[in-house]
């Protein structure tokens, strides 16, 4: 037996009213508006990247968003050189939880590009979101300064496809398809 989309409804639904909810079925502007909260109440999401081999690696990463956009400062490493070889990416956050209700989460595909020192456009719309954190850095880290600027790079990720779950609404998984 396999998991189709109509028996993953069905079992979705079931889940519902299971827990005394009526399915929801949230507007585009409203699930965008759900998905654009959940965002920023979070701030760290793993990011899945692929290698020229094929070989995936997921990272854990801080991030920012502004609107559906994903935004990563980063020093470089693995994920920088696989988002160069296959600009496709996937990334997931989800809340912890202990009950049914509580399920809540998004998993997300899309173009990611990297951007440097020479993008400064980009770079100092990415310095305002990650601000505080900057700040907190240099704070907790007692004077140390963060890497050099020439050093970091900023991804800067697209969204094409949101899969967003939240049972305490009665939103099972909805998904919502960037516009062509």
């Amino acid at each position: 037996m396999e998991l189709t989309p109509e028996l993953k409804k069905e079992i979705l639904d079931s889940y519902m009213k299971g827990l005394g909810l009526e399915p929801a079925k949230p507007s585009r502007e409203e699930l965008e508006n759900e998905i654009v909260n959940y965002l920023k109440l979070n701030n760290v999401c793993v990011l899945c990247t692929v290698n020229k081999e094929g070989v995936p690696r997921a990272t854990a990463v801080d991030y920012k968003n502004d609107g559906m956009t994903i935004y990563i400062m980063t020093e470089g490493g693995g994920k920088i050189d696989n988002i160069r070889e296959n600009s496709r990416v996937a990334l997931s956050i989800y809340s912890p939880h202990r009950t049914m209700r509580a399920v809540r989460g998004i998993n997300y595909e899309g173009e990611a590009k990297i951007y440097t020192v020479q993008h400064k456009e980009e770079i100092m719309k990415a310095f305002q979101l990650f601000k505080e954190e900057i700040e907190s850095f240099k704070k907790e880290m007692k004077g140390i300064n963060p890497p050099p600027p020439q050093l970091m790079k900023l991804i800067k990720i697209t969204p094409k496809k949101v899969r967003y779950i939240c049972f305490a609404k009665g939103i099972g998984e909805t998904e919502w398809i960037a516009s062509e």
